[in-house]
């Protein structure tokens, strides 16, 4: 059973009605101690632990309850002209003050990357309409200007993940273009499948900069990865697929954070990304440097663990890829 992040459900929920212009909610004495709970928590750096919600002193008989300060601002009224909502009480959410944010676990600050939207078709039309000037990346001086927007099916089983685009990728403004690209599209019609039918994307969505720079592209860094990385993650949570392909080392050390292991360190067990399963095989760029069967066999097997993962069926032909004639 896949975990629910119940803390991610509620920030993503107040954002959206931040937003909209919501300024203040409603909210009871177990939700205001729990919210601050995270937010302090927030504040040091550290998990939330659970606070229970305060208990009502009790009442002498024939007294009445005292009542808390209520909200003396006159309620606007609603647009379809119907019963106006109850005050708002002062101790509610005061939506124009900081949500608090995920805590992290990494030295450098990341920046937040969750585009407002009441329904996953808004979302990913804001998620375009962002990146192309979001400043966290926009920022860092290290990446050119052409954004590189992912591809594919948005409810796809399988999400394959690279690194950062190379110069065919930022001409055509997609990812997995030129050489490279051809070899993953071979990979997929022998899997049965299309670009269409799967979700592409890289972690930077821009190509990283060099001087005098025509076909030549470098890896990403340290920063432009982990800076880029939320952006993935939200792609990831609304596409929810059954497995994530990461496609080279330096893929999987983005999206995984288990530091600078070699890829065959990666390619020895199925990792996970908040609960969703990871394979790591070779950059598709890999085939064009090698002939060498066993190692392609080797690459096709992590395609069939793959499809195993995502219930995909597979015949006798395809399990028989790259084995010795009998």
């Amino acid at each position: 059973m896949r975990r629910v992040n119940l803390r991610g459900l509620v920030l993503d929920y107040l954002h959206n009605l931040q937003a909209r212009g919501v300024q203040r909610l409603a909210v009871d004495d177990e939700a205001r101690a729990v919210l601050r709970s995270w937010m302090l928590a927030a504040k040091r750096g550290g998990v939330a632990v659970p606070v229970a919600p305060p208990v009502p002193e009790p009442v002498a008989q024939g007294m009445p309850m005292p009542q808390e300060p209520m909200d003396d601002r006159p309620m606007p009224p609603p647009a379809d002209g119907g019963e106006p909502e109850a005050p708002v009480t002062k101790l509610g959410v005061n939506l124009d003050e900081p949500l608090p944010e995920e805590p992290v676990a990494y030295e450098e600050e990341i920046p937040f990357f969750r585009p407002a939207g009441s329904n996953a078709e808004e979302a990913w039309a804001n998620m375009r309409r962002m990146l192309p000037g979001w400043a966290p990346l926009r920022q860092l001086g290290t990446l050119r200007d052409q954004v590189v927007l992912p591809q594919g099916n948005t409810q796809a089983a399988i999400a394959f993940v690279g690194d950062a685009p190379g110069y065919y990728d930022e001409k055509a403004g997609l990812p997995f273009q030129g050489e490279a690209g051809g070899k993953l599209d071979g990979m997929l019609k022998a899997m049965g499948l299309t670009r269409e039918q799967v979700y592409l994307t890289q972690l930077l969505k821009f190509r990283p900069a060099q001087p005098r720079q025509t076909l030549n592209t470098r890896p990403p860094s340290e920063k432009e990865l982990l800076i880029s990385r939320p952006v993935v993650e939200f792609e990831l949570r609304l596409v929810q697929p059954r497995v994530i392909v990461a496609l080279g080392v330096i893929a999987a050390r983005g999206l995984l954070q288990q530091g600078n292991l070699p890829l065959a360190a990666y390619q020895e067990r199925t990792w996970d990304f908040n609960g969703i399963p990871v394979v790591v095989t070779h950059h598709p760029s890999y085939l064009l440097r090698t002939s060498d069967l066993g190692e392609r066999r080797r690459l096709w097997e992590e395609m069939l663990h793959v499809m195993e993962i995502a219930g995909l069926p597979i015949n006798d032909k395809q399990r028989g890829y790259f084995l010795p004639k009998a």
